[in-house]
């Protein structure tokens, strides 16, 4: 464990391995957690090797990327061997394995690693495991296309104080002069409840996971630093707790004990249905109706539809309860990038994704891109990796638009099964709305930008008191 902060790592890596099998902020190693298909968890190393030869050097073959499914998929490794001709191998773990084996070991071989924001804040602030990114070695990164809310973040979302300048530290090696890319960002979403419409009419804060008239029928996640953000928003907006709103992802002792002493109360009260575990375990309580509320992820909506359950997500617009937002980075691993000699093949990876084509194909699970902005490629354009997204797909996914064509039960619309007309035409009076607004008003509604908390050991120990009561 050469060059790691051990008190870092033992203070992630406890809560790591204390919840290493869970989904959630955690994302499964399979295509759950924050993201995609599948259930289950813990972590399975890829046995998937896109094929291909070559290279941009002579580096060690293949490329070796690691992270969670609902960032490092099969068909971005396929889309990178098909646009460069280099070989990759993934390994899917979940985000707190995935943090986990990089700083006991894996940051030596493997050649880049994608994580979410907390995840990444353990390899990258608390650990000197990753190479940053000069944008100049980005073809794709153009800083007038990329989203004001990673380029500018303090100014962007100045309303979260702390919380922005937090990320902005996250992002650049150097926050003062915002040049070279610590951590770049290259997915994120804004998560909120998903509910049953046959049950419940409209949901719109936090607050709704502790309604009385929703006892008994709420899923929680079973992740601390996501059900302790969402919580914190609910005392916060009823003066049931004294924090500043820059610090509500940064609890102090006291406050955790506040938001964990009025967990144990509700859970001992028969506030929830269940602790949620896994991404499909999310599913299969809404689905069943078990469940009809619950704190489950935007792709866990959809599948939720796909078993024949009515489901909404949450449209989170209104006060100081807003979207939990999270993103996802990827960077150079240090030394193995460059010891392998894949230093360019890494960042070639990451400049990919800026591209034409990765837009459309995250967005299946609901997932932002930051360079949305860029209207002339990843809605109306194409380059070298592939078409972008099309006017209406784009504009239902980023402006707020209605489908061209109508949909009779929009609580089972599935964005996967629709097909997306790459012709401009007028969006139906009766066409389906995603739920929630368009993107940036997302931006100016987000409540909680999800880090791992300064707190963390003891976060975690009174979480162990929650699970107990």
């Amino acid at each position: 464990m050469s060059g790691v902060n051990r008190r870092n790592f033992m203070k992630f890596a406890g809560g790591a391995m204390a919840s290493a099998a869970l989904a959630g902020c955690s994302g499964d190693g399979n295509d759950g957690g924050n993201g995609g298909n599948g259930g289950g968890n813990g972590s399975t190393d890829g046995d998937g090797t896109s094929g291909g030869s070559g290279g941009m050097q002579d580096g060690t073959r293949p490329l070796k990327w690691m992270g969670p499914a609902w960032g490092v998929r099969g068909g971005q490794g396929d889309k990178y061997t098909e646009v460069t001709g280099i070989e990759t191998s993934i390994t899917n773990a979940a985000i707190p394995e995935t943090t986990r084996r990089i700083l006991s070991g894996g940051r030596s071989n493997f050649d880049i690693v994608s994580n979410d924001s907390p995840g990444g804040s353990a390899m990258v602030l608390d650990n000197d495991a990753t190479y940053a990114v000069s944008p100049s070695d980005l073809d794709r990164w153009e800083s007038e296309y990329i989203s004001d809310f990673f380029t500018n973040p303090v100014e962007r979302v100045s309303y979260l104080d702390g919380q922005a300048e937090a990320m902005n530290e996250l992002i650049y090696e150097d926050p003062e002069t915002m040049e070279d890319l610590r951590w770049p960002p290259y997915v994120y979403a804004f998560d909120g409840p998903a509910y049953n419409p046959k049950h419940i009419d409209e949901v719109s804060e936090w607050s709704a996971l502790f309604a009385d008239e929703y006892q008994g029928r709420v899923a929680l996640d079973a992740i601390p630093t996501v059900v302790m953000g969402e919580t914190v928003l609910h005392l916060f907006d009823n003066d049931m707790i004294d924090i500043e709103r820059g610090n509500l992802n940064n609890p102090s002792k006291d406050q955790i004990d506040t938001i964990i002493d009025f967990l144990i109360k509700e859970k001992q009260e028969g506030q929830f249905r269940s602790t949620w575990t896994s991404y499909g375990e999310s599913v299969t309580l809404m689905a069943s109706e078990e469940a009809w509320i619950g704190d489950l992820y935007r792709p866990a909506c959809i599948d939720v539809r796909r078993e024949g359950t009515p489901c909404e997500y949450a449209n989170m617009t209104e006060g100081v309860q807003g979207y939990r937002s999270w993103f996802g980075g990827m960077a150079p691993l240090k030394p193995g990038a460059n010891e392998r000699n894949n230093v360019a093949e890494a960042t070639e990876l990451l400049d990919m994704h800026y591209g034409a084509w990765f837009p459309g194909f995250i967005q299946q699970w609901e997932y932002c891109v930051p360079h949305y902005p860029n209207t002339d490629l990843v809605r109306d354009g194409s380059d070298e990796t592939g078409q972008g997204m099309g006017p209406e797909y784009y504009d239902w996914a980023y402006r707020g638009e209605r489908t061209y064509e109508s949909v009779e039960q929009p609580a089972l619309f599935d964005p996967m099964e629709y097909d997306w007309s790459m012709e401009e035409s007028d969006p139906s009076p009766d066409g389906q709305k995603r739920d929630g607004p368009d993107i940036e008003t997302r931006i100016d509604s987000i409540g909680f930008i999800q880090k791992y908390p300064d707190n963390a050991e003891y976060m975690n120990e009174r979480w162990a008191d929650f699970e107990s009561a």
